[in-house]
């Protein structure tokens, strides 16, 4: 533990390093992107992602240089959260999948996964994967090894963050801590003192302007809330199996999962949470928070989000500054007496790829994704076009786009549609976002950032990751594919809270109709998969 802590602060202190490089023109060492039009025969490649309908344009300048360097045509697909299941159905059993496309499988649906690459609707990537070094190193990440089938990988993860605790400030609780201070409370040692103080920001006036119109906690939704439950349980905060009685098993089969349902109604019945908890969506919970209306917010801390946060604080407190009323509540210690905190995978869906794709397309693809993945695709995805919308003076990055009537600069996305996709095609890479460059600084201001690298450096120092074994979330069984598919504990916990009499017994009565679902058959056979190494 202590050479993991000392590992991630030398990222951190790296991390600052290449912000620094970023700024002078120059990027971290990595292997180049392979060559890629010369001599290359011309393709047509189909994509299907997420909006890309309406972000490929004929003039856009990125589109046409990311065609005309590899030779190919991109015909978009267009999908969106309201039919990509629908489509995806479809296209299965047709079998006309576009060329590449982007999914949810491995995590919230292994059994898809599964049932794709028998039925051989999906091709694997190469065995080689060397020609092409960023998708390699990509191939080589813990969590990508975990998700091969027969040895090999059948979609390429889409990489979040390039390591499972960089998702550590996506789950915090801020709160007004001039609040606080005025009702006489310190930072809660326990879940009680942390429902009275909620129970007070509710009923004891904070904002003084004598009206009940004020609650304890909101929360931008049901995942963010579960984490102020995460001292009581880390791994239902995180949706993790936990391991009990030398064993693994779903957190909510956990007896862990009593204390969660009483805490939640207590916190709930004592009126320190927003009654319309389960209503609210991030939208209204940040503005609720901005506007004084809520003292304490479940959500996240990343340098995106807190200058989304202190956009709207200003709109609502001008010349008052967000961070002299509001701080990032250091939740108290777990039972064992270690703080935690939030872990995920370092993927967040997946690239997949049709079993019609021959090699020769393919070859263009996984090239596609390397320059994407590469520095020189990095740079022209966030800065632009070198010589039109920036350019070096004394070593250094300056930004040369024009700018809006508000006096920031045009968007990247504003002028090259296209670039909202290709930056996310082959990673979120929202590790970037913590790097102090001209443009993070100008999008998200260097006050923020640089708030968040010093939570992220607190937590490193003070708590621990989230217990959990990745093999699992992609572990596909036949209990635990139709068990996943079936059941929403986190709605099933829901109702208990808001249901009449005692919340264990109501939430104990979800946990009788899982084992009628073959929950405990679920368990055995990830354990027997476990055990057999498979």
């Amino acid at each position: 533990m202590i050479r993991f802590k000392a590992l991630m602060l030398v990222w951190m202190a790296a991390f600052l390093a290449v912000s620094g490089a970023a700024c002078s023109g120059k990027e971290p060492l990595e292997p180049a992107a392979p060559p890629r039009s010369d001599g290359y025969e011309h393709l047509d490649v189909s994509i299907a992602f997420w909006d890309i309908g309406r972000a490929f344009e004929k003039n856009d300048e990125v589109l046409q240089k990311i065609e005309r360097d590899f030779n190919i045509t991109i015909k978009p697909v267009q999908v969106n959260d309201a039919d990509d299941e629908e489509k995806f159905k479809i296209w299965a059993a047709s079998g006309q999948f576009p060329d590449l496309f982007a999914h949810s499988l491995v995590s919230d649906s292994p059994g898809i996964y599964a049932d794709w690459i028998k039925q051989r609707l999906i091709r694997p990537l190469p065995d080689d994967l060397t020609p092409y070094p960023n998708v390699y190193r990509v191939a080589q990440i813990p969590d990508t090894l975990a998700l091969r089938r027969n040895k090999k990988l059948y979609m390429l993860p889409r990489i979040a963050y390039p390591t499972n605790d960089l998702w550590m400030l996506e789950r915090v609780v801020f709160v007004r801590k001039d609040w606080v201070e005025k009702l006489g409370f310190t930072d809660p040692k326990n879940f009680g003192e942390f429902s009275d103080m909620m129970k007070a920001f509710t009923k004891n006036d904070p904002d003084g302007n004598a009206l009940h119109d004020t609650v304890g906690l909101t929360a931008a939704n049901l995942d963010y809330l579960s984490w102020v439950f995460s001292p009581a349980f880390p791994q239902f905060a995180a949706s993790k199996w936990v391991q009990e009685d030398d064993q693994w098993i779903p957190y909510y089969a956990s007896p862990k999962m009593n204390a969660v349902a009483a805490q939640f109604r207590q916190l709930y019945a004592d009126g320190g949470l927003d009654p319309n908890f389960y209503l609210v969506k991030e939208i209204d919970a940040l503005e609720q928070f901005a506007q004084g209306k809520a003292g304490a917010l479940a959500y996240k801390a990343t340098p995106q989000s807190l200058s989304k946060m202190v956009q709207m604080w200003n709109q609502y407190h001008p010349g008052k500054d967000f961070y002299d009323s509001v701080k990032i509540l250091h939740l108290w210690p777990a039972e064992d007496g270690n703080r935690y905190y939030y872990v995920a995978s370092t993927y967040w869906t997946e690239s997949y790829f049709s079993a019609k794709v021959d090699d020769r397309k393919m070859d263009r693809i996984l090239r596609l994704y390397d320059y994407l993945l590469s520095p020189e695709g990095k740079m022209l995805m966030k800065y632009g076009i070198e010589g039109k919308d920036y350019e070096y003076r004394d070593g250094k990055i300056v930004i040369t786009r024009p700018r809006e009537e508000t006096g920031e600069y045009v968007s990247l996305q504003k002028l090259y549609p296209s670039t909202e996709i290709f930056r996310n095609l082959a990673s979120w890479g929202r590790e970037q976002s913590y790097r102090l460059d001209p443009v993070n600084q100008e999008l998200y201001g260097e006050k923020n950032i640089r708030t968040s690298l010093e939570e992220m450096r607190w937590l490193l120092n003070n708590a621990r990751a989230t217990p959990f074994m990745y093999s699992i979330i992609s572990l596909s069984t036949d209990n635990k594919d139709k068990l996943s598919a079936a059941i929403h504990p986190m709605e099933d916990l829901t109702k208990a809270v808001l249901g009449t009499g005692d919340p264990v017994k109501l939430w104990q009565q979800n946990l009788i109709k899982y084992n009628q679902m073959g929950l405990q058959q679920a368990i055995r056979e990830v354990n027997d998969k476990l055990a057999s190494g498979q």
